[in-house]
């Protein structure tokens, strides 16, 4: 009983506090005037954030060639484990340590490219000018992982006499492949240069990348830098049409050469993207009105 009268009065306590502190919060009338007051007498440059611009896409992710070794020469010689592959599990192929009996390697050249598949994503822009917002961004992909290389079509079929026969075989694959990536971005809407109603958008931007394989082999991750350019077009009062390229260009980590090599991915994008001003109307207005009269 003694809990429970405790209970009700820390409850009561509570109350009173959260009314006073609502009572604390309402404006007089005079207040509110005042309020309205600075809000009539405020400028399109006194607005920070002048606007949000949400965007949700889909499209084509092309992936690339990570590593492209050439055919060994008949005088190269290679240390121990020099020639060896990696496959999508983490362990090394089998096929990259095959031998004839003059120690020549039955398979060689290796490839390794991450194939094109699709992609997903969404951008929220924020606009700190009339034209220019930053945008975080996100983007899914997924692909298809291979390895390829120069050999015969089987291990039964190898002949150092017929070698200039060989051609090239996919050796390992891994077909969960998947690349994730956010960043930042600065875009600009090139009004000046609108043709049509269609508005080219133009930027660049940086983050971080991961691209996850689904064997075992380990995340390869990566700052990367990106360049964009899209075209915009309005169907509707604050809705566009968006057609995007987005190139990202990361240093990849290759586990054969143990060094990185410089690797492009292209995204191209087709999305809706929705306007959302936060500048009154007749603000806005009147600071368009004003940039027409200065041009």
């Amino acid at each position: 009983m003694k809990y429970r009268t405790l209970l009700a009065l820390f409850l009561f306590t509570m109350v009173l506090c959260s009314a006073s502190v609502l009572s604390a919060q309402e404006l007089t009338a005079e207040e509110e005037e005042r309020v309205a007051e600075i809000e009539e007498n405020l400028k399109y440059n006194d607005y920070t954030i002048k606007a949000y611009r949400l965007t949700f896409f889909g499209g084509n992710f092309s992936g690339a060639t990570f590593l492209e070794n050439p055919e060994l020469a008949d005088i190269t010689v290679l240390t121990p484990g020099a020639g060896d592959i990696l496959g999508f599990d983490g362990e090394v192929l089998p096929q990259s340590t095959w031998e004839y009996e003059d120690g020549t390697r039955i398979y060689d050249a290796t490839h390794k490219e991450i194939e094109s598949g699709t992609a997903y994503g969404g951008r929220v822009g924020i606009y700190i000018s009339q034209d220019f917002h930053l945008d975080l961004l996100g983007t899914y992909a997924k692909g298809r992982a291979v390895t390829s290389m120069i050999g015969p079509p089987d291990l039964a079929h190898a002949n150092i006499d017929e070698r200039h026969l060989d051609s090239r075989h996919e050796i390992d694959s891994d077909d969960g492949f998947k690349m994730v990536k956010g960043g930042l971005a600065l875009m600009y809407d090139a009004k000046p240069a609108a043709l049509f109603g269609v508005t080219p958008r133009l930027g660049f931007g940086l983050g971080g990348i991961i691209n996850r394989y689904s064997r075992g082999l380990e995340d390869k991750t990566a700052l990367y830098l990106e360049g964009n350019f899209g075209l915009g077009f309005e169907v509707f009062d604050n809705i566009d049409i968006m057609g995007q390229v987005d190139l990202t260009t990361f240093a990849y980590q290759v586990d054969e050469l143990g060094y990185s090599n410089m690797v492009s991915y292209a995204t191209f994008s087709l999305g809706i993207s929705w306007f959302i001003d936060v500048v009154p109307s007749n603000v806005r207005a009147a600071h368009l009105a004003e940039l027409q009269a200065e041009d």
